[in-house]
């Protein structure tokens, strides 16, 4: 049975859970590879479960995992310095 709850991710969580880096989301998302996140008053990133599996999707339809002149290890392998996180 499907819960009726609606998770949404943080910017660090949303990484880890796909295996990248918070520095290679940012870009990602500001060059188009991936959807906008929605954002709080503060300006803080959300993902919905439909926006990671969108990103999910995008990245093996692709081919890839990772956009044009980038490199998954822009940030430290665990997703981000301490000072990356929102």
């Amino acid at each position: 049975m499907k819960e009726d709850r609606h998770t949404t991710y943080k910017i660090s969580e949303a990484a880890r859970e796909l295996g990248i880096s918070i520095e290679w989301l940012r870009k990602s998302e500001a060059r188009g590879f991936f959807p906008p996140a929605l954002r709080d008053r503060n300006g803080y990133r959300y993902y919905t479960e439909e926006d990671m599996e969108r990103m999910r999707n995008r990245r093996t339809s692709r081919g890839t995992q990772e956009p044009a002149g980038e490199s998954p290890e822009v940030g430290a392998e665990s997703g981000g310095s301490e000072t990356d996180r929102e």
